[in-house]
């Protein structure tokens, strides 16, 4: 760690330490860090970040091919930093074709070991592995000598938040950037892993929100046999599959008046009855801004 950085950094943990929050969740920065999130998908991730972004700054791009996984296409993280080099955005893609994403396709995967932090899906490993052997960890190593004064954001759509919630406990293992430092915003997000791998994203960010858009099922897939009702604890439902985070489910919404949320307990707001749409029309964008977003000079997303 360099010099500078370590002094900065004391220098920024007397102003977080005894703070209730890193980031507050309002709607305007939940449809950002999605719209983010589309743009890194899309098949112009720079020509997106130029139009709808001005001002972020692409610093490393790392892909590899999960076309043999459930995400059926290619897997992708963006590294970005904001004009004012205070943020750096981790971000993951969503799956391709993301009408594909069902109940069935969920209950079919199985639970393997991160290492010793918790469990994940068998199919989320292998593509967080190839990720992160394709460059990504080595640069994030070399990034934080230099930038370990900066936050974190994580952020991802779908089985990409799943991702960024390994991404998350990576760094922390890794022992970068503190927990105090890291926010999460994850969108339709399936149950990634156990209970045990909630409790470390849980405890790995500041604040971390998975958002729920009206009637998404998916983020009560796969099928668990865990008991909810408190947050993720240590030891608890190892056998299967639990919610991290807290979450923000949207009941209404409107760009231009009022929309209305609630903040569910022990991690998961279960819904009733499913609307496969809702899973990728989130902030009134559609499935084609998931799997095929391509920019133009024209703002899309105003």
């Amino acid at each position: 760690m360099t010099v500078r950085c370590r002094t900065i950094l004391g220098i920024l943990l007397l102003f977080i330490v005894g703070a209730q929050t890193l980031v507050d969740y309002d709607s305007d920065s939940g449809r950002r860090f999605l719209i983010w999130a589309l743009c890194i998908g899309a098949t112009n991730p720079q020509k997106c970040v130029e139009t709808e972004f001005y001002g972020q700054l692409i610093l490393a791009t790392f892909e590899a091919d999960c076309s043999d996984l459930v995400f059926g296409g290619t897997c992708r993280v963006v590294i970005d930093v904001d004009d004012g080099y205070t943020l750096l955005g981790i971000t993951f893609k969503a799956e391709s074709n993301i009408e594909s994403t069902t109940s069935t396709l969920l209950n079919q995967q199985t639970l393997t070991n991160f290492g010793t932090y918790g469990q994940v899906q068998t199919d989320f490993l292998t593509a967080f592995g190839r990720i992160w052997n394709n460059g990504m960890g080595a640069y994030m190593r070399n990034l934080w000598t230099e930038y370990c004064d900066l936050y974190i954001s994580f952020s991802g759509h779908s089985m990409g938040a799943c991702l960024a919630q390994m991404a998350a406990v990576r760094f922390q293992e890794e022992q970068w950037w503190p927990a105090e430092q890291m926010f999460y915003f994850g969108y339709g997000a399936p149950r990634c892993g156990n209970e045990d791998f909630a409790y470390y994203v849980d405890t790995s960010l500041a604040d971390k929100f998975n958002i729920v858009w009206f009637n998404d099922a998916i983020p009560d897939y796969p099928t668990s046999t865990c008991t909810f009702g408190n947050a993720a604890a240590m030891g608890q439902c190892t056998n299967s599959y639990f919610s991290c985070c807290t979450t923000i489910h949207y009941t209404s919404w409107s760009s231009v008046a009022l929309n209305t949320y609630s903040t569910c307990t022990s991690n998961t707001c279960p819904v009733a009855t499913g609307t496969a749409s809702d899973h990728y029309t989130y902030f009134e964008t559609t499935a084609a801004d998931v799997n095929s977003l391509t920019c133009t000079d024209t703002k899309k997303f105003p």
